[in-house]
């Protein structure tokens, strides 16, 4: 392309630029003539800090190389040093102090030169001056000096070209004529030396072409400049001109652009409106492309449930694990016959990929671009369903309650003739008489009916009225040891029962008869899912939930005495598992193993204690049950000897048996009779006022139960109202219930459970007519803390 001062393309490369430089001064030459001294100016101008720099670094390298003077040529360092010191620097230094007069732009390029060719001689005699071969040292310098002039102090291609053949030949010269030197050292430096100092003449040759090739395209684009802002000042009085049209243009625009941005506003304010209602409804919600089945928009409970990816999968896929859409799918369910969006539809369903249960409401939508999409709302219930459950579960607890209840009551008055009258009959029959056996025989089969019917009370959750201390560790030893036990060893033979108690375990609260069927009924329950052998495992420790655990139930913070029953029998499934504590529920043969109500015992001893359990079962490997107790920090009472009968024996006081029923009325008037007491008794709680308004008696025997108007708590109202401080205790066949206790808080003495039994209704009425002594010191015994 050809460039003239009138036109250039400055996006050409530089090498393409038709400068007109003399080949060996490169001076501009021709039309350019003009700009050489424009050029000297700007080239010293643009050169003069970097040269004074150079007179510095120049100084400073020459100087520290003084020290390798010392150590290499020790004989002659005085000699170096003078030139390095005396002569070399102190002319770089002349040189800088000249740089800030006026002469030195006319000379600057001389001073170059002249730096070149001192520095360069000064190596020359350096060499000269030391011992071959070490001497070779400073010929590298020469060449150090050579291409510092060439490259690197802005020197002119004629300047430096001068002065570096000068100090070429000089060290040359110097080799032949002062320096004991072979013909082949000279040839081999000589060449080398010449051919360095060539290519330093070429490339500050480049270097200088290269400066007035950029000056000129500088000086082009200058030119163009001139003409740019002419044209400029045309264009920008049209631009203004254009200006006043395009603002009244604009003015118009803007108000558009307003009232667009506003309606935008608006339309985003209402979709982020919606995305946060959307985004707070704790609920699954999601649209669905009702042909491609893709998910076009979940909220923010969606995502956190199935992924933040969910948008744009297939619903299918994401939210139920398929390859295909569910063959349940109601998507036909949401169009009318005209394929038009009908009414919505909902429907329960259980999720299988996380096995909640959702109740889903969906409806055809039109969507933003026309197509059919399907909006569907999945609310969790599962926690719903759980309460349902538990709700039918404490549904047929209360019906099993209700109906052991009733019968309870009943069977209690029925036998406490084959418990209450064998016992008054064993005190006339002597020791070793057949008669004796006969009798005792009768007592224990309804002592042992009595624990059937509490066994029917256990399950109706009305059954522990015993809060004494219990120590867990015996109750199990106890079972280990107990005759019951080896009858089922004996029906198991390959069944192995290991124990791990812990040493020091705490005590807990309540009824260690309960508590040893539950161990019977799940260690009984373990040895029939081992039809052929295994293990069953019981242990026991302490244990701290330092938070709410979520297992078969949600077991609260606190501390618990642990009993662990583990067996490796067949398991129990899932389904099982959840209903393996229901009434009547049971995979056992009917009239052989068991009548389903053994783990329902279990559940309400376990609750009636105020614990949890928690259980887990994998099918073919084996089951555990985890019951937790809350413990107690109270001493285990001593176990009570039996009592003398002199023990409880009256002192002649009055007695008023208050009982509906009249084997009990009779039963309880012949033992308090037997023991001494003047005794009366009465039918009902109408029949019981009317006596003590005229004959004050010294205690009641009241039974909580009636079938009159009037039960056991209202009775002791009325009496009291006649009789304040009347003494009395309370007999029911139902185990302590909240009027038993309001009857205590007005007055009334100890509770005693049917059947009666002598000792029993002897104590409790010596309790209240002989208080204990006050004086006695409490019971300061203290177990050790054992460790959690």
């Amino acid at each position: 392309m050809n460039l003239t001062l009138e036109k250039v393309d400055v996006a050409v490369p530089t090498s393409m630029l038709q400068v007109s430089l003399h080949p060996l001064s490169l001076v501009f030459t021709g039309s350019q003539q003009s700009l050489e001294q424009p050029f000297k100016r700007a080239y010293y101008s643009n050169s003069i800090e970097h040269v004074r720099r150079c007179k510095l670094y120049a100084i400073l390298f020459f100087s520290i190389f003084g020290i390798l003077d010392a150590y290499v040529f020790p004989e002659q360092k005085f000699q170096l040093w003078f030139i390095r010191y005396g002569l070399v620097c102190p002319v770089f230094l002349l040189g800088l102090i000249f740089s800030y007069t006026d002469a030195y732009r006319r000379l600057w390029q001389f001073v170059n030169g002249f730096y070149i060719v001192v520095t360069g001689f000064a190596y020359v005699a350096m060499v000269v001056i030391t011992p071959a071969p070490e001497s070779y040292f400073y010929g590298v310098g020469t060449i150090f000096c050579v291409f510092f002039g060439y490259t690197f102090i802005h020197a002119r291609f004629i300047t430096a070209s001068i002065a570096g053949l000068l100090v070429i030949g000089g060290y040359q010269a110097a080799m032949m004529w002062l320096m004991d030197a072979t013909g082949v050292i000279q040839l081999i430096y000589g060449a080398h030396f010449m051919g360095i100092n060539l290519l330093g003449m070429l490339i500050c040759h480049s270097i200088e072409t290269q400066h007035r090739k950029n000056f000129f395209l500088m000086f082009m684009l200058e030119q163009e400049k001139k003409k740019t802002d002419t044209i400029n000042r045309t264009l920008e009085q049209r631009v203004e001109e254009r200006t006043a049209a395009l603002q009244r243009i604009n003015r118009d625009l803007n108000k558009e652009i307003h009232e667009r941005k506003q309606a935008e506003g608006r339309v985003r304010a209402s979709h982020e409106q919606l995305a946060s209602i959307l985004d707070s409804i704790d609920a699954d919600i999601h649209v669905v492309d009702m042909e491609t089945h893709i998910i076009l928009l979940a909220n923010r409970h969606m995502k956190k449930t199935y992924g933040d990816d969910i948008v744009g999968n297939v619903c299918y896929q994401a939210t139920h694990g398929l390859d295909s859409p569910c063959h349940r799918c109601k998507t036909h369910l949401l169009l009318n016959a005209n394929g038009r969006p009908s009414e919505s539809f909902s429907w329960e369903d259980k999720n299988p990929v996380n096995g909640r249960w959702y109740i889903i409401s969906a409806r055809a939508i039109v969507w933003e671009d026309g197509r059919l999409v399907q909006l569907t709302v999945a609310t969790d219930i599962n926690a719903m369903k759980e309460m349902e459950a538990r709700l039918q579960r404490a549904q047929k607890m209360e019906a099993i309650g209700t109906l052991a209840g009733g019968v309870a009551h009943d069977l209690n008055n029925i036998l406490s003739g084959l418990v209450g009258y064998p016992e008054l009959l064993l005190m006339d029959i002597p020791e070793g008489s057949e008669t004796r056996i006969i009798v005792e025989t009768i007592k224990q089969s309804g002592e042992k009916a009595a624990a059937i019917v509490q066994d029917m009370l256990t399950l109706a959750r009305r059954g522990v009225a015993v809060t004494d201390v219990v120590e867990l560790n015996q109750v199990v030893q106890d079972y280990l040891d107990s005759p019951e036990l080896a009858r089922l060893k004996s029906f198991h033979p390959r069944v192995t029962i290991d124990s791990d108690l812990a040493p020091t375990l705490f005590n807990i609260v309540g009824s260690s008869v309960h508590l040893g069927k539950t161990i019977m009924n799940l260690v009984s329950n373990a040895a029939e899912a081992m039809p052929d052998g295994g293990q069953i495992a019981l242990s026991t420790q302490n244990r701290y939930v330092d938070r709410p655990m979520h297992g078969f139930e949600t077991v609260l913070e606190g501390e618990y005495v642990l009993l662990r029953v583990a067996d490796t029998g067949v398991g129990i499934s899932t389904q099982d598992l959840e209903r393996i504590f229901e009434p009547f529920y049971t995979k056992k043969k009917m009239g052989r193993s068991g009548t389903g109500l053994g783990m329902a015992v279990v559940w309400g001893t376990v609750k009636d204690h105020s614990g949890f359990v928690d259980a887990h079962s994998i099918e073919g490997q084996g089951t555990v049950f985890d019951l937790y107790f809350p413990i107690t920090r109270q001493a285990a009472k001593m176990e009570a000897e039996e009592l003398s009968i002199d023990r409880y024996l009256s002192a002649g006081e009055s007695v008023l048996v208050v009982d509906d029923i009249k084997e009990q009325r009779d039963l309880a008037t012949f033992m308090l009779k037997r023991l001494g007491y003047r005794v009366d008794a009465v039918a009902s709680g109408e029949e019981a006022v009317q006596y003590i308004r005229k004959t004050p008696v010294d205690i009641l025997v009241l039974d909580m139960i009636m079938e009159s108007d009037m039960d056991g708590l209202d009775t002791y109202r009325q009496i009291l109202a006649i009789s304040p401080g009347q003494k009395a205790v309370i007999a029911s066949g139902f185990s302590e219930s909240e009027r038993v206790m309001e009857a205590q808080r007005l007055g009334a003495g100890p509770y005693i459970k049917k059947p009666y039994r002598m000792e029993q209704i002897g104590m409790a009425l010596r309790e209240q007519l002989v208080p204990a002594p006050t004086d006695d010191p409490p019971d300061s015994s203290v177990h050790d803390e054992p460790a959690w």
